[in-house]
């Protein structure tokens, strides 16, 4: 038994040993401890194949897939083994975060009703309100309040013009009544020179006698004079509308009040008016924020192998980032080359007897090198485009179940020697990245690199890949502080 074949067996061993002691002591979410149901949902937003399932607060079951039929959702789940689902269960989506992911709630139903068996289909309830929701709904609030300042305004404006005109019309009745007054005043005047005429004469066929009604005409003239004197001193009804300066003036201080009030009015509401646009201002920027928040998938990567023939080690760390269609994925990383980038210098000289000799000399120095790749899935396949190690390349992925992929990578093109081929075993026991357990995390790996030229190697190794919420909020905010 040569080396490597010992190498190979003392690594497939240990593989298997560790796999078995997870999966043995896992108390997880895995297609060892679960059975498979489904649920109809009218709106499914906020969900993926990674959404899980809470009963009492306890993660309870994950969705596994979501399709389309008949306009509805239908979506496959997988639930522990040990919870019983009656056929009066109910499930329920709820939003679970302001970033716009959901999370099903299970009622698993009480007794007398029978169990559903495996494979079966679990009835659903009216989706609760989620943040996209919540912000319709302040926006419509927004607008509500806009259109009620706009309308307090017309109506505030209409009362003050009607009350003006009230005032005006107060005013014009005054000076009509001032006027029929004078009037009054005249025609008592008036009558006053004819009584006097008459009193002249009565008095002048009295002057002989002295005697008769002259001394009631004189008494009667001295009331007379009496009253114009009450009125000139501005005594009396008619005596204040002609002369008393006071009642004007009390009308122009109330005119020129009025006339601050307006002005006052006016600047309330341009003040109220300016935080109901500012109010839907932040309303606006909240739901782009959010709008851009919702459904990114984060994940950071980071792993290690170890190749066999240089008896060297490799690593490297990424983040990868999932949009909520969950057909594509972006990676950024970097990772190290223990081998180095290759310089090469060729010298040919003519030895004795006319041989040719050559010469090649070559360098390698350590160096770390980044990728960056985009990826499209079409069900099983997956093709991936992009940097590796520095350089352009192609990469397939092939994953027929969800515990093992097999990809190749083609990169490294250089004239004169093929490129690099790389090609790659995966294995995910129970992975998933959404797991609170450490052991949901890993997955093993490994291959055979360079196999195009006569420095191949073989490697072996793993790593661990997890979502991070909190990066998730930061990716999802970086657009729109750029803005």
């Amino acid at each position: 038994m040569t080396r490597y074949v010992k190498i190979a067996l003392f690594f497939i061993v240990l593989g298997c040993a560790g796999a078995a002691y997870i999966i043995v002591s896992a108390d997880g979410l895995s297609d060892f401890n679960t059975q498979m149901y489904e649920v109809v949902l009218d709106d499914a937003t906020g969900l993926s194949t990674r959404s899980k399932i809470y009963l009492a607060g306890v993660a309870v079951g994950r969705v596994r897939g979501i399709t389309l039929a008949e306009n509805e959702a239908v979506l496959r789940i997988a639930f522990l083994k040990n919870i019983q689902i009656r056929e009066n269960a109910r499930l329920s989506r709820k939003s679970s975060s302001i970033l716009g992911t959901s999370v099903l709630s299970l009622e698993p139903g009480k007794e007398p009703s029978p169990i559903i068996p495996p494979g079966g289909r679990i009835e659903s309830e009216k989706d609760s309100g989620d943040i996209g929701a919540v912000i319709g709904t302040v926006q419509d609030l927004g607008g509500q309040i806009s259109q009620l300042l706009r309308d307090f305004q017309e109506n505030q404006l209409a009362l003050l013009s009607i009350s003006l005109e009230n005032f005006n019309s107060i005013a014009q009745k005054v000076n009509e009544q001032s006027g029929a007054e004078l009037e009054r005043v005249s025609r008592i005047l008036e009558s006053v020179a004819v009584i006097t005429g008459r009193v002249e004469r009565i008095l002048a066929q009295g002057e002989e006698t002295g005697i008769g009604p002259a001394a009631d005409v004189y008494a009667t003239l001295e009331n007379i004079r009496r009253i114009t004197d009450d009125i000139r001193q501005g005594q009396g009804n008619v005596g204040q509308v002609l002369y008393d300066d006071q009642l004007y003036s009390g009308i122009l201080s109330t005119v020129e009040e009025i006339d601050v009030a307006v002005l006052k009015l006016q600047t309330a509401l341009d003040s109220i008016n300016s935080v109901a646009e500012s109010a839907e201002t932040v309303i606006e920027d909240a739901g782009v924020i959010v709008e851009r928040a919702v459904g990114l998938g984060i994940e950071v990567d980071t792993s290690g192998s170890y190749n066999v023939l240089a008896k060297e080690v490799q690593a490297g760390a990424s983040l990868r980032l999932t949009p909520a269609s969950d057909d594509r994925w972006y990676r950024i990383g970097v990772s190290s080359i223990p081998n180095g980038i290759a310089a090469r210098t060729e010298k040919e000289t003519t030895g004795s007897g006319g041989s040719t000799v050559e010469h090649i000399t070559e360098t390698r120095y350590s160096t770390f090198a980044v990728d960056a790749e985009l990826a499209r899935r079409f069900g099983y396949v997956t093709i991936r485009g992009g940097l590796f190690e520095n350089t352009a390349g192609l990469g397939l992925d092939i994953q027929p179940v969800r515990w093992v992929s097999a990809s190749a990578d083609l990169f490294n093109f250089r004239s004169g020697e093929a490129p690099n081929l790389r090609g790659t075993i995966t294995f995910y026991p129970f992975f998933d990245p959404d797991s609170d357990k450490p052991w949901n995390w890993v997955y093993l790996k490994g291959g055979i690199n360079n196999s195009l030229n006569d420095s191949r190697d073989f490697f072996l190794g793993g790593g661990i890949r997890f979502a991070d919420r909190e990066i998730k909020g930061l990716v999802g905010l970086i657009p729109a502080l750029n803005n």
